[in-house]
Parts: C-alpha cells; structure tokens; sequence
C-alpha cells in the first residue's frame, strides 16, 4: 500500500461540495505496537471555495497490509462493523436520547468524516481500499497514556462513565425499540474470538513465563484449563447484554488533560464491537488497564461507581431497572470473569508491555511475533492477575 496517497479521497471525504480540495498530506499516525488492528494515517486535508480556505484534520483507518492480522481481526467482517457503529450506529442512539429529552447526548467517539468498502461501489467486499475517515483527536488535544503504566482512580472512572453510557443506551434502546435494535444495531455486531492458530501460538509464548514463575506455581492447572476458554464464543446472556466494546484497553482510550486533571476522554476502535455483557468490557478493562495499587484498593468502589451510572442512565431513558440490580450485576461480572475474559486478559497483557521499539512494523506482525522478553513490569502485571482471579475463585 501507497502511504502518499489515499486513492479518490475526494470521494470518501464528507464535505460542502462548494468546496474542493486543493492539497492534502498523509503520515503514519501511530507508531509499531500502539495499534494492531488497522492501519493507521493522519490526513491534513486543505479546501478551499469562494471565501478563503479550510483545513480538515482527520484520521484515515485502512485495511491492515497483512493477512495474517486480518486474519486474526477478521477483517472483512469487523472492518464493515466499524463504519457500521460511526456511520449507523451512533445517530440512532443519539436521537434515542434526543427522544427522551436528553440535551447532551452521547459523545464518547470521534466525528464520523467518510467511509467506504472498496472502490467499486457495486458490492459490499472489503478490500485493500476500504478506509474509514474520522476526527483527529489528536489535534483536539487528546492523548494516549503510557500503555505501561496504567491509569489512576480519576482516569478509571472517567472510562467506566463512557462505558456506561456505551452499555445502557442501546440497552434503553433495545428494551423499549426492539424492532429498532434488531434493525439498526444488530447487523453490526459480529462475535469475535481468537483463532485456534492464533490460541496454540499464545500458549507457544506464555506457558514457558508461567510455568516457571515460582508464585504461580499453586495456580498452574485452574490458569491452563481457564485458557482454553479463550477459543470458546460465549452466548449473549440475558437481559444485560448490549453493545460492547470487547476491546477496551489503554490504547483504545484517548484522554484530555487540563492542568494535568483529565476532563474526558474518548473511546476509539470499535472493530470488534459485539453484543454481549457489559461486565465483559468492565472486567477486562479493569484489570488490563488500571494501575495495579488502584484495583487493589478500590475495585469495589469501581464496581459500585460504574453500576451507579449504568443503572442512572436506564432511569433518564425511564427504563424499569427491576432486573438490573446491583447483586445481578455481581453475577455477571462472575460469569464473565469465569468464562471469558481471563485469557482475553493475559493474551493482551503482551502488547501493553512490550518495550517500545520491540514491536514490529505491522506489515510485519506474523504468527511468532509474539516473543519479547518478558519485563519485570510483565511478569508483576501477570502475577498480580492470575493471584487476584484466583482470590475471587473466577479460575
């Protein structure tokens, strides 16, 4: 793939047709190991009309140019989920609320510029010139923070706001519009899981790290048998399930500081968006992104503070949350914790801690390219979460 050049962008770019574009200019936006799923660019697109000139600052997510990540992505399928959540999804949620008298409505993602799947515009394929035009956050001051560290209580919370509001308003949505929901928002949510390749590489590379960790060594068969389920698609459950990130990790948020405080934040990368519990989002969060000290001392009022939220959004879209009580919500984030998210847990703990440098361009990622040196911050991380998994008995 050409990086200078992003073939008709004319074509893709939602513009005022009074306007035309005179120059743009194209760069890589993020660097090896900051995102996997995508290729990723940032266009600065110059218009121009009769009163004077415009710069549109955005984003350009292209196919990644490399099989064995669209392979793992499921590319074809989760590209078109993508432009499906910006291009359908969040306008019939936003005007859910509107509905319901809600003046601020949901904006936790970035402004929708243009999409398309291929060049041919006669058939739904995606193809090596699919692309994805969005808001460069960037320019508007938002920030990814150091993967390695993980974030403090004020961060954590201002993430679990936006994933309450991910959660219960297409939850509102689907209680109240069914027909809506099945319409409008199923269509783009598509299971997602690691492949069995891609599963024996995973133990390939962890099993020799755990299994000569002396602290994990009680641990060692529940951690074997909790990985198998890593391969296992869960069903929807039942009345909680809604639309969920399933990938929500530091990277997948974007934050703005002021004074050094975080004021908001945005979530990104909705490829492998599902239908599915919210606690899944919630417990891999959690325990792949906040620091280590900020669990240990306030998971529960985490819990707590995200479930107040959820069940307060269901209210002002007057939702009876009979159903959704706090002690329901428990055994979700259990089940989940159980069945689902532990290995998910571990298989990206790899990412977040590989070194920076150590990662490989992405058109170079390949089934052994997991094989970093596991650093002391990696091995703390990964004790931490198999001994915490086991004190609340989810392995």
């Amino acid at each position: 793939m050409n990086l200078d050049k992003i073939e008709k962008i004319e074509d893709l770019l939602i513009f005022d047709k009074n306007k035309k574009i005179i120059e743009h200019k194209i760069k890589r936006l993020t660097a090896p190991g900051e995102n996997y799923g995508s290729l990723m660019l940032s266009v600065d697109i110059m218009l121009k009309n009769s009163q004077g000139t415009e710069e549109i600052n955005v984003v350009a997510k292209m196919v990644p140019p490399n099989e064995f990540i669209q392979e793992i992505f499921n590319t074809p399928v989760t590209f078109r989920n993508e432009i499906g959540f910006y291009k359908n999804i969040v306008p019939v949620l936003q005007n859910f609320q509107r509905e319901h008298g809600v003046d601020k409505v949901i904006d936790f993602f970035s402004k929708y510029y243009g999409s398309r799947l291929n060049l041919k515009n006669n058939n739904d394929k995606v193809d090596a010139d699919a692309a994805l035009l969005l808001e460069n956050l960037k320019v508007q001051n938002f920030v990814n923070l150091e993967r390695t560290e993980g974030f403090d209580l004020d961060v954590a919370k201002l993430v679990l706001t936006d994933l309450a509001y991910l959660h219960a308003v297409p939850l509102a949505l689907k209680l109240q519009k069914p027909e809506v929901f099945e319409k409008k928002i199923q269509p783009y949510l598509s299971p997602w899981s690691v492949k069995e390749k891609m599963y024996e590489n995973i133990k390939k590379y962890l099993y020799p790290i755990t299994d000569n960790l002396q602290e994990l060594k009680p641990f060692l068969e529940r951690l074997h048998k909790s990985l198998e389920k890593l391969v296992l698609v869960q069903p929807p459950r039942e009345p909680f399930a809604t639309i969920i990130h399933n990938d929500c990790w530091v990277n997948n948020t974007m934050i703005k500081l002021e004074d050094g405080k975080p004021i908001k934040n945005k979530l990104v990368d909705f490829q492998i968006c599902d239908y599915g519990s919210p606690a899944k989002d919630i417990v891999f969060f959690l325990f792949t992104s906040v620091k280590t000290e900020v669990i240990k001392q306030h998971y529960d009022g985490l819990i707590q503070f995200y479930y107040k939220v959820f069940t307060s959004i269901l209210l002002e879209l007057k939702c009876d949350i009979a159903q959704f009580s706090f002690e329901a919500f428990e055994k979700e984030l259990d089940y989940e914790a159980k069945h689902s998210q532990f290995g998910h847990i571990l298989f990206m703990l790899y990412p977040i801690f590989a070194p920076k440098g150590s990662v490989k361009e992405i058109n170079e990622l390949n089934p052994n390219s997991m094989s970093m040196e596991p650093t002391p911050s990696y091995i703390e991380k990964l004790i931490f979460v198999v001994k915490e998994f086991a004190k609340r008995n989810w392995i």
